[in-house]
């Protein structure tokens, strides 16, 4: 239960463009540019890959990490870094932003052509100058570490961490995106796994010069079983990817339409900046997403219930069901999704701090009652503008 609540807590996206096909196959991968910038990301301590051994999951995996690349530990890509990006912004999602920049091919790093260069604002985490830096840099390490040889010695691993995760992704309604907020076309997504991002997930959002928009959702929520297999929980991980999708649709929707919500969110925002800035969600508008995101994911669950038949008695204990309760019920897989509903959106509201939900959410269900009025989500901003405006601080 703790690790499940770091997991649903630590769900970090930063993203902003999505079209969902269902037609298209999404595919597990863990190539080895995201897991060579993790690394390095990892022994210069930038938050979001400094975790402890129960975050990440995978112990022994994190074992061997550090106890390979101690000798790297004062590797100049280290000290830079440190003194050079961390201010700037190299922290939770943006070192994978730079790794899916990139690709490792005859043991050359190299820039990906195809891409939009400065697409979602990249540089204004990072000079081109320190980028170029950061490169060369990367390939010492990548050179002198021997790095190519502990990721072929991993293989298997990576392997199994993509198998499992792929069980997970089966399992989602990936049509429920154009249905719930209106068609897009000419993109694609991805999903990656990374051991060493422990409970945290991240989303980047990139754009190929032929126009197309690719979405690349990293996953971390890796485990091992008492058997020592990899596994992701399928109800905190599902949940999650619903999550990074989402943002794709929300965050620009709040954006167009900032003007008219950024004086509440500003007031809402500040009697909890600490506490939202120390969970990496520096601004206002970063809270709105989270709010119109994860309010989302709670209408996904409301159409797409889990059966809970895997460890249902675990299950019961969790979501505070009693044994009565659930043999009474004249529909147990309601009465469980309506309790795990309800945990996640006291995780939202209590520990996030996100205190719009319950409105949102709400807010959400009357545009699903109303597609005549509402065709698109774009269509159903002018009432979620006056739900956001008419929030009465608790």
């Amino acid at each position: 239960m703790k690790r499940f609540i770091k997991i649903v807590f630590y769900c970090l996206t930063f993203v902003f463009a999505l079209s969902a096909n269902a037609q298209t196959k999404v595919k597990a991968e863990n190539p080895e540019e995201i897991e060579l910038v993790s690394i390095v990301s990892h022994l210069a301590l930038v938050n979001g890959y400094d975790w402890d051994a129960e975050d990440v999951g995978v112990d022994d995996y994190l074992a061997e990490v550090d106890s390979t690349f101690a000798p790297y530990r004062e590797h100049p890509i280290v000290p830079f870094i440190r003194k050079k990006l961390l201010n700037n912004g190299f922290n939770w999602h943006f070192p994978m932003h730079v790794a899916l920049r990139l690709h490792i091919k005859n043991g050359k790093i190299k820039y990906d052509k195809d891409l939009v260069p400065d697409f979602d604002d990249y540089y204004d985490r990072i000079s081109r100058e320190d980028e170029k830096q950061f490169i060369k840099l990367l390939q010492n390490f990548y050179n002198v570490s021997h790095f190519h040889d502990f990721f072929v010695r991993h293989k298997a691993l990576y392997a199994e961490c993509e198998t499992a995760m792929q069980r997970v992704i089966e399992q989602v309604d990936f049509s429920w995106y154009d249905s719930f907020f209106g068609p897009r076309e000419n993109s694609t997504f991805h999903i990656y796994t990374n051991i060493l991002v422990g409970p945290a997930n991240y989303a980047i959002h990139q754009k190929r010069k032929d126009g197309v928009e690719i979405i690349n959702a990293l996953m971390g929520c890796c485990n091992r079983s008492k058997q020592g297999d990899i596994y992701y929980d399928t109800y905190s991980t599902l949940p999650i990817i619903i999550h990074e999708c989402n943002h794709s649709y929300c965050n620009p929707l709040n954006e167009e339409f900032w003007s008219q919500l950024s004086e509440k969110m500003e007031a809402f925002f500040a009697p909890n900046a600490k506490h939202y800035t120390d969970e990496a969600y520096g601004n206002a508008q970063y809270v709105l997403n989270e709010t119109f995101v994860e309010a989302s994911v709670m209408r996904y669950l409301m159409t797409h219930p889990f059966d809970f038949t895997e460890n249902t008695k675990r299950w019961l204990k969790v979501l505070k069901v009693s044994d009565e309760q659930l043999e009474a019920a004249p529909d147990k897989v309601a009465l469980l999704n309506d309790a795990y509903i309800k945990l996640l959106t006291k995780i939202d509201y209590e520990d996030k701090r996100f205190y719009m939900i319950h409105d949102v959410i709400d807010a959400l269900g009357e545009r699903e009652q109303h597609r005549d009025l509402y065709p698109t989500m774009h269509d159903f901003m002018p009432r979620y503008i006056e739900v956001v405006n008419a929030y009465k601080s608790k």
